[in-house]
């Protein structure tokens, strides 16, 4: 008989039952009665009058009196309530205990496979009890089960034996006792439970057979545990007057069960992370639509956006599809072209655009290719490009050109029309509502007023995730927006939800126009085969997820709180995902490339583990300032939980930090820089980064030359990490298309190489000499080296230390600091 049995075989378990088996006798919490909440001490918080902390305390000193006073662990309610509210008389605490029975039958349900195994014994004609250490006696577990689950289920139990009547538990005897009550001996029951010590070991160590019911596999109970401390950054509904059940997790059950039995890993990752995301969004957007129509009238199409809309309509056709439905071709560009047939909208977009490679924005303001490569060219380096944006801005302010591009744009308006009556063919009155996981809803802004004029009808947009940079004033909501989250939360998530759009997409080149009936024009799709063969997995298991959501594993007469915990349930994956990934998740998307979109054909690494860590140890975290990379966080999911807190705390409440703020601690090494006329000598304040390493940046001089540092003077032994050149200017996050250059050129005096990277500084003035390889292109801005090392051993009286006063004395000690 094996020693434990997973959730979706409880169904089969008397399969291992031995012969002769008269009694099933069942735990009761997380093995009959699953609650929708992380931990039992979150339904405290739906206690009126209390606190989560008044009820959790009154519970511990009831427990501290009873093993004081009577040598026992086991408490009643009673018992509990004369702590919690020590001066209220007996009806108040009686009301109390009620209010704290209805909150937890609204927490409550009964898992179904469980249930299964009841019913199968009760066929057999074998008796099933309830065995469960708890301080409910056992007329209030009934009844919370038949108030949770129904009549039928609380119908299918002979007996139940609660520890608080008893005085003792499981482990303590419960077993022995119930088992002489029901006058059977050991071998003729089986006991299930959740939990190893009071469940399995104590019924073996009476001979009884036993499974233990492992309720999460070790990565789901991490992944929940991680989902519920995210949850707990946010305020807005941690601070919610209402008292409510706080770490809803609906999607537990459907986890248990489902999760195991998925042997494909980007199928796991879609069940477990995007499933309970998707079905959420499916779930609201289905009660939106029911709104939309009850408040304005007629029909509500459904508009799914593709490319990123394809996971939501496969999602939604998992259940019953609504009337009308039509999957759109209308991407950002093809919006903000459409709309740039008002001289407003070319003004405001070119306002706010220039600065972007001028042969991207020259497409976005529907210039030919030809007409780019005479206005644009070929530019390559930084002067180039600036000049070519300088002729570009010289043609976009021209009357003619705005003209033409008006022409332009009101043939791609006549296209997308063309293209969105050809998906769904609404009628005055109507109402488009357009899907796409967010965030701005800037396509929205490109096409609404098109819309509504063309068709006569309402627009709204339904995202994932809504924050709009700017008060549009249109008709926008998203299941995670501002009514419900701190907008905080929100722009944290936002900056990281490029992973979502590339699981979420399909395989189709970006819209940039339409043939005159509506037929889309795309580019080449740039996604690699492999990319698009684990997408589809996910999504495969994304959908799954929904499918197993409809029929879940639940049985539950109350249904208080749905649509919040679906809610807050995909604010907690999404932000456990995007800031705490797990290692076997990102080995799913290694290989992942993220399209920027907008007229343009780069295309860009999700995350680069590899990089990441050569790039802490020369910046620490401020090496995500301007980085490409659109998975940051995922950059440090090898990283100690300090530095990926920090990561999570900064992005998510927006703290603003220095280099200082960060390394109050310097090295002190003097510098010298070192050109044809002579030396130079100054002193760096070498920073600590990132793992022990610390950084010395040391400014080039206008004429080039070299530098030389006397690492000598702090260390007796140390080891460099990576010697390289950059633009000053990169601190800042800006110059990000100018990679480090790795110096070569590195000459070594009083410093023996004992292994690689690992020098021993023979004296005091044992120093290094760089000589940048190259020119200094002064067209890039001043220039610095920088050499990430870390001390093995400081030299006596020479180690880091606080730095106490603003160094501005020295300009080129500020530029390096």
């Amino acid at each position: 008989m094996p020693a434990t049995i997973l959730p979706h075989e409880l169904p089969t378990a008397l399969d291992h039952a031995p012969a002769g088996m008269r009694v099933l006798s069942l735990d009761c919490f997380d093995t009959l009665l699953w609650r929708d909440c992380h931990a039992p001490s979150d339904v405290f918080a739906d206690l009126p009058g209390l606190t989560v902390g008044q009820r959790a305390g009154g519970e511990a000193n009831a427990r501290k009196a009873m093993r004081t006073l009577k040598n026992r662990g086991e408490v009643t309610l009673d018992d509990i309530y004369a702590q919690v509210m020590p001066f209220a008389d007996a009806a108040a605490r009686e009301a109390a205990i009620a209010a704290e029975l209805e909150a937890e039958a609204r927490a409550c349900f009964a898992f179904d496979p469980t249930v299964e195994l009841m019913q199968a014994a009760k066929a057999r004609g074998i008796t099933v009890i309830i065995v469960s250490d708890t301080y409910l006696n056992a007329a209030q577990l009934r009844a919370l089960i038949e108030n949770a689950a129904g009549q039928q289920v609380a119908g299918l139990i002979d007996k139940v034996f609660a520890s608080s009547d008893a005085g003792i538990s499981k482990g303590e005897g419960l077993l022995g006792k119930a088992i002489a009550t029901m006058k059977c001996r050991a071998h003729e029951v089986l006991h299930i439970g959740d939990n190893r010590r009071a469940d399995y070991d104590s019924a073996r160590a009476l001979g009884i057979p036993a499974l233990h019911l492992e309720q999460f596999e070790q990565a789901t109970r991490q992944r929940l545990r991680f989902e519920r401390s995210c949850h707990q950054m946010d305020p807005h509904e941690l601070g919610s007057p209402v008292a409510r059940i706080i770490g809803l997790q609906p999607h537990r059950a459907l986890l248990a069960h489902g999760e195991p039995q998925i042997a494909n890993a980007g199928e796991a990752l879609g069940y477990s992370v995007l499933g309970p995301v998707f079905h959420a969004y499916d779930q609201w957007l289905r009660s939106e639509a029911e709104a939309l129509e009850k408040a304005r009238g007629g029909r509500v199409h459904w508009l799914f956006m593709l490319r990123d809309g394809h996971l939501p309509d496969c999602v939604h056709d998992a259940g019953e599809r609504a009337d009308s439905t039509g999957r759109v071709e209308i991407s950002r560009y093809v919006a903000t072209a459409a709309s740039l047939a008002s001289s407003d909208a070319y003004q405001r977009h070119l306002a706010l655009e220039y600065g972007l490679n001028p042969a991207t924005l020259a497409r976005q303001m529907l210039l030919d290719e030809d007409e780019i490569a005479h206005i644009v060219g070929d530019p390559q380096t930084d002067h180039e490009l600036a000049e070519a944006s300088r002729r570009l801005l010289k043609e976009l302010r021209t009357g003619k050109r705005e003209k033409l591009t008006a022409r332009r744009a009101r043939d791609m308006a006549k296209g997308l029309i063309a293209h969105v009556r050809a998906a769904v063919d609404p009628q005055p009155g109507d109402t488009l509502m357009l899907i796409d996981l967010g965030y701005n809803g800037s396509a929205q802004n490109g096409v609404d007023a098109l819309l509504r004029e063309a068709f006569g009808v309402h627009v709204a947009g339904r995202y994932l995730l809504c924050r709009e940079r700017a008060a549009t004033g249109l008709d926008k909501r998203g299941l995670i927006d501002a009514r419900h989250f701190d907008p905080g939360l929100i722009e944290a998530m936002c900056g990281n939800v490029a992973v979502i759009e590339q699981l979420a997409t399909c395989d189709l080149g970006s819209v940039i126009g339409y043939e005159a009936d509506g037929t889309p024009i795309r580019t080449a799709n740039s996604v690699k085969g492999g990319q698009s063969a684990i997408r589809d997995a996910v999504q495969a298991g994304t959908v799954r997820f929904a499918r197993a959501a409809r029929r879940g594993p639940v049985i539950r007469t109350v249904d208080a709180h749905m649509a919040r915990g679906w809610r807050e349930s995909a604010a907690q994956v999404l932000t456990r995902f995007m800031f705490l990934p797990a290692p076997h998740e990102l080995t799913v998307l290694k290989s992942f490339e993220h399209d920027v979109n907008l007229g343009s054909t780069r295309m860009v690494a999700l995350f680069d583990p590899d990089d990441a860590t050569t790039q802490m140890k020369r910046r620490g975290l401020f090496y995500m300032k301007g980085s490409s990379r659109m998975f940051l966080p995922a950059d440090l999911a090898a990283e100690d939980m300090n530095t990926r807190l920090s990561l999570l705390v900064q992005q998510r409440f927006g703290i603003a930090m220095t280099y200082d703020d960060c390394s109050p601690r310097t090295l002190e090494i003097s510098a010298f820089h070192v050109d044809a006329a002579g030396n130079a000598a100054t002193t760096i304040a070498a920073r600590p980064t990132h793992d022990g390493y610390y950084v010395a940046r040391i400014p080039l001089g206008p004429k080039g030359g070299g530098v030389a540092l006397q690492i000598g003077a702090a260390c007796e032994w140390v080891e460099i990490d990576s010697i390289t050149r950059s633009p000053i200017a990169s601190l800042k996050g800006t110059h990000q298309d100018q990679p480090a250059q790795s110096c070569t050129r590195v000459q070594y005096d009083a410093m023996d190489e004992r292994a690689p990277g690992i020098f021993e500084c023979l004296n005091e003035t044992a120093l290094m000499l760089i000589v940048p390889d190259g020119a200094v292109d002064r067209l890039a801005g001043p220039q610095m080296i920088e050499i990430a090392f870390r001390p093995i051993r400081h030299r006596p009286g020479k180690g880091a230390r606080a730095l106490s006063t603003p160094q501005l004395a020295n300009p080129r000690k500020e530029a390096a600091a």
